[in-house]
């Protein structure tokens, strides 16, 4: 099956920045577990985990749309589309992308704007009192990743569309149960090979 040129580049970039930020979760999930003995045990409490909580789910969710997209993981419903035409499949997959470019761009618009006010009037956090500029600087970085993997996609397949390419559908349609299963084992193999003993 042919590879997506796209995601040959895309995918390695969310990865690598999913499992960065995965293990920042994992950092701010001790922290959290220590706070809730402390205040059951110990009487005491951890200035603002609450507030740092926010921070990391807003970041989260714009580092994980990005992963999801690079993955092909977004929720599409086709009950309709596989009976259409593949004409007409061709052209709502590539709407699908463009759609959801415009919606990714935007949002990275937004993030910017904000963290552009935050930087003007110097705005702090309410609790720990630290500048806002650098958990919505992250944050905006994860939207703008996730508006540039969103338009390369769209990008190609506008592409693809224009030029009558007919692997349009296979990559930019929704997954099948034999596109999961076989990412699915290919993942498998992968984690095989890499636990295999070296001699």
């Amino acid at each position: 099956m042919a590879v997506n040129p796209i995601s040959r580049v895309v995918e390695p970039v969310a990865r690598i920045v999913a499992i960065v930020f995965g293990y920042t979760i994992l950092v701010y999930s001790l922290a959290l577990s220590a706070e809730i003995v402390g205040r059951k045990l110990f009487n005491t409490s951890f200035k603002g985990i609450d507030e740092v909580g926010g921070f990391v789910l807003a970041i989260a969710a714009a580092v994980g749309a990005s992963y999801t997209m690079a993955m092909r993981g977004h929720t599409r419903v086709d009950v309709f589309l596989v009976m259409m035409p593949r004409r007409v499949q061709r052209v709502l997959n590539t709407l699908a992308m463009v759609t959801m470019a415009v919606f990714a761009v935007f949002a990275a618009f937004r993030g910017v704007s904000v963290l552009q006010e935050t930087l003007e009037f110097g705005s702090v956090s309410s609790n720990l009192q630290q500048p806002l500029w650098i958990p919505q600087a992250m944050w905006a970085v994860g939207l703008g990743l996730f508006g540039l993997i969103a338009s390369a996609y769209a990008l190609h397949a506008l592409w693809l569309l224009v030029t009558g390419r007919p692997e349009l559908n296979a990559f930019y349609g929704p997954l099948t149960v034999k596109d999961e299963l076989d990412g699915e084992l290919a993942a498998l193999e992968a984690r095989n090979a890499e636990g295999a003993p070296r001699g």
